[in-house]
């Protein structure tokens, strides 16, 4: 793959560095029939998530690339007919790195119940790359699902636990996952210490909710019998009892939970506010999602932060002063935050951090004439 992404890397280069060459690939396209979309992407060569982009953007072009090639004699980086074939293998693999990529660095959905399944998508990829017919691709499968056991063999199991408090997924989900990656011995085997894990988890917090409810109920008791000099003081004692009893959680808050149906998998749902409806049914429950929700998967979201510096000052502008360059990044940044709707889950492709868009240029016909 190394040669095709250094190929259509320098052709976008070389096509963003001149807007003529820009009309004149548009109107090679318009020749052959080919659509032409809005934008070329140039990559972050950090980021899996841009340069699948970067490939999956441009492979509709291939055809009008090889003739763009065969009448200009300075494009000198055609992509070979083999690469774009293998590209076209390996791109379920390359959607699943991009779209885990992507999740990984988002900066309006920051609950960690989102991470779990893509770490899922992943692996799975990788297995089917490993059964595949192609010889390269297999190899491929192989080498990369030994870096990945050396990472996530052993499962993290606060991700799990925050997948299971989604109420899209729960227990269902955590063993179909099981299932479809490991045997049935294993498979089994992990799915009982999640469960264990689970449960000593949901004990404690059951612990943790009864203390506080004691307190709680003893001070509001004691209250009630000092300014009520009507009630018998069996009465108060009583009532101290009621009030410790009904804050006890149900045992079966838990089970019930996860016998409940799973919510519709709509990627507009919004996990925050159903917990925030739902926290009175569940208390126990609520408590743990406001535990483990929070947890952060990675830090890629304050560090590509530090990579858009190497977008803005590159091998063609590399003459910018300091305060320019600095005027720049935050001025971008200023504006793109000004108008971000962080209700929206996912992110449009103009509001992609990761690539560059070069935009390509349209051809109106008006009679017999092509005018820009």
């Amino acid at each position: 793959m190394a040669p095709l992404i250094e190929n259509l890397r320098e052709t976008v280069k070389y096509f963003k560095k001149s807007p003529s060459r820009l009309h004149k690939f548009v109107e090679t396209c318009k020749i052959l029939g080919v659509e032409v979309g809005n934008h070329l992407h140039l990559d972050c060569v950090t980021r899996w998530s841009s340069t699948y982009q970067m490939l999956d953007t441009a492979y509709p072009y291939r055809e009008a690339l090889s003739s763009y090639a065969a009448s200009n004699a300075n494009y000198q980086w055609e992509p070979e007919k083999e690469e774009w074939d293998k590209f076209e293998v390996i791109k379920p693999l390359l959607l699943s790195l991009s779209r885990v990529t992507t999740a990984f660095s988002g900066q309006l959905y920051p609950t960690s119940n989102i991470f779990y399944p893509h770490i899922v998508s992943i692996k799975i990829a990788l297995r089917k790359a490993m059964a595949h017919d192609d010889e390269c691709y297999k190899k491929m499968g192989d080498a990369m699902m030994d870096k990945f056991d050396k990472y996530w063999d052993e499962p993290n199991n606060v991700m799990v636990l925050a997948t299971i408090l989604d109420p899209r997924y729960k227990m269902r989900y955590v063993e179909w996952c099981y299932h479809q990656m490991y045997a049935v011995g294993k498979a089994n085997t992990e799915k009982n210490i999640v469960r264990g894990e689970l449960d000593t988890l949901y004990e404690k917090f059951v612990a943790k909710n009864k203390q506080a409810g004691e307190r709680a109920s003893g001070s509001s008791a004691k209250n009630n019998c000092n300014t009520s000099t009507s009630m018998p003081l069996m009465d108060c004692e009583f009532q101290s009892f009621l009030s410790a009893t009904s804050s006890t959680p149900s045992k079966s808050e838990l089970r019930n939970y996860l016998d409940d149906l799973n919510e519709a998998m709509d990627p507009m749902f919004n996990l925050l506010d159903w917990w925030r409806v739902n926290a009175p049914r569940y208390p126990v429950l609520a408590m743990m999602a406001k535990r483990f929700l929070t947890v952060p998967a990675t830090s890629v979201s304050s560090e590509s932060t530090f990579s858009t510096g190497g977008r803005v000052l590159d091998d063609y502008r590399s003459s910018l002063k300091p305060e320019m360059v600095e005027a720049l990044v935050c001025g971008a940044s200023y504006i793109k935050g000004s108008h971000k709707d962080f209700n929206v889950v996912e992110r449009d492709e103009d509001e992609e951090d990761d690539v560059e868009n070069i935009k390509l240029p349209k051809i109106v016909d008006v009679g017999d004439n092509n005018n820009w």
